[in-house]
């Protein structure tokens, strides 16, 4: 009787031991199993302006509209001159919607003033959403060959939608003067939701 009172007062005191242990463990447990406070996410910004061309490969003696880079608010489009031969000007009309877009600023690229030869550029808006596109050498030098950045406009999102950007009125000479067979590519812009100002 006595071996079992003792082997009973040691046992239980054990058991109630490890029970508590345990406890504390499964408490600790939930303490640190992603109770923690979270800290809020930062808002997710709208998606970038998007630019579907209508040429995704112009092919030979080209110029289309294409996009360099894009935000939700602001995005940058280039016309490229694609494999053309003794390119002098060009001129062009692209149209697009001032209720979705607005053209703010543009300016010439490299290829026209190639070995530094002066180029005279004209970027009108007029009517609105309508660009008036000129870009011409100057002197009695020769054209460009090959493919490159004619000119660079810049525009910012006015309200979420699609805008296309519709060339017409377009024509390409070379350096005699003489009408070039180049075809005009254009495309269409998309302004996502809170993408505008």
């Amino acid at each position: 009787m006595t071996t079992l009172a003792r082997g009973r007062t040691c046992v239980l005191p054990r058991c109630a031991a490890g029970i508590a242990v345990l406890l504390v463990l499964l408490a600790l447990a939930g303490c640190g199993g992603g109770s923690t406070p979270t800290t809020p996410r930062p808002p997710t910004p709208p998606p970038n302006v998007t630019f579907t061309a209508d040429a995704a490969n112009p092919g030979t003696d080209a110029i289309a509209l294409g996009m360099t880079s894009s935000t939700a608010d602001t995005f940058t489009l280039v016309l490229l001159a694609t494999e053309v031969v003794d390119l002098f000007g060009y001129g062009v009309d692209i149209t697009f919607d001032p209720a979705v877009v607005r053209f703010d600023t543009a300016s010439g690229g490299p290829f026209l003033q190639a070995e530094g030869i002066t180029v005279t550029t004209q970027v009108v808006e007029n009517p609105s959403g309508t660009l008036v596109i000129g870009q011409s050498r100057v002197g009695a030098v020769a054209g460009v060959s090959g493919t490159d950045t004619l000119l660079t406009l810049n525009f910012t999102s006015v309200a979420a939608g699609t805008s296309p950007f519709t060339t017409s009125n377009a024509s390409a000479f070379n350096s005699t003067g003489a009408a070039m067979t180049t075809q005009f590519f254009g495309g269409s812009a998309t302004v996502p939701t809170g993408g505008s100002r």
